[in-house]
């Protein structure tokens, strides 16, 4: 049982620390005027365990690569372990200034972010956070919500900052956790959001997520409104750096105008 046991913990670091896989997905938007290449990151998690500096930076310039017009990140961005040697916000979000894309990179907090620290360093880093506020970048509007466990007033943040977006031309929404897909703003299109990590731990099924998470686990969902969300597995690790059946993951989503179709 003890060999099980390091057998299980070794297979399980080595999950943790292996490059993200690139998953890519279409989602057609009405009013698109023109395509879009979005990355969507989620749950960096600096930690000195298995997100060091050094791997946030290579994580960056693999991005950078893959040649994005946009770039989002749905928070958690600092360290979640039961135990993690010390690791300043400052080392986890300095890599995020690496990141180019002509849209802009937008950023939302999450449940490890805390509200005033991930303010005050993403102000002195230049980095673009969203919580509550609604911006126009061209061909999108986005709109990005406050955490919902730490944030204040993060769903009516929300809805006010949706009620302010231009008719016609698509909005998305950046919201950490991804359990408001049937309460989504009219006017969203697209919400995009992390926190679950896939699982992170995935052994013939077990553990399973809260029932409101195992839902949408991961991957892509549309409500009966016709409201897309996608939800990534994320990049690091949280409560303990191990990944066990499944993978981290760079989303790189293209968007696309969605075809007029005819009636008959």
């Amino acid at each position: 049982m003890f060999g099980l046991a390091v057998g299980i913990g070794w297979a399980g670091w080595l999950g943790a620390i292996r490059d993200p896989a690139v998953v890519h997905y279409r989602v057609e938007l009405a009013g698109l005027q023109r395509p879009v290449r979005l990355i969507h990151l989620s749950d960096t998690h600096g930690s000195n365990w298995d997100m060091p500096q050094v791997r946030l930076n290579r994580i960056m310039d693999q991005v950078n690569a893959l040649k994005p017009d946009l770039v989002v990140i749905t928070g958690d961005y600092h360290a979640s372990k039961i135990w993690d040697p010390p690791m300043r916000l400052e080392d986890a979000l300095r890599p995020l200034t690496r990141l180019k894309a002509p849209l802009g990179v937008w950023n939302v907090p999450g449940n490890h972010d805390d509200p005033y620290w991930i303010r005050w360093v993403m102000r002195h880093f230049g980095l673009k956070l969203l919580a509550g506020d609604l911006v126009d970048v061209g061909p999108l509007q986005i709109v990005g919500s406050d955490d919902l466990i730490l944030g204040h007033r993060p769903i009516q943040g929300l809805r006010a900052a949706a009620a302010r977006a231009r008719p016609g031309k698509p909005l998305l929404a950046l919201l950490h956790e991804p359990l408001l897909l049937n309460q989504l703003p009219p006017a969203v299109d697209l919400m995009l959001s992390g926190h679950t990590h896939g699982g992170q731990i995935d052994i013939f099924g077990w553990p399973r997520l809260a029932p409101h998470y195992e839902k949408v686990r991961r991957g892509l969902f549309r409500n009966a409104a016709g409201q897309q969300l996608l939800v990534s597995a994320g990049i690091g690790t949280s409560v303990v750096p191990l990944r066990i059946g499944t993978r981290g993951e760079i989303l790189v989503v293209e968007l696309v105008p969605q075809p007029v179709r005819g009636r008959g």
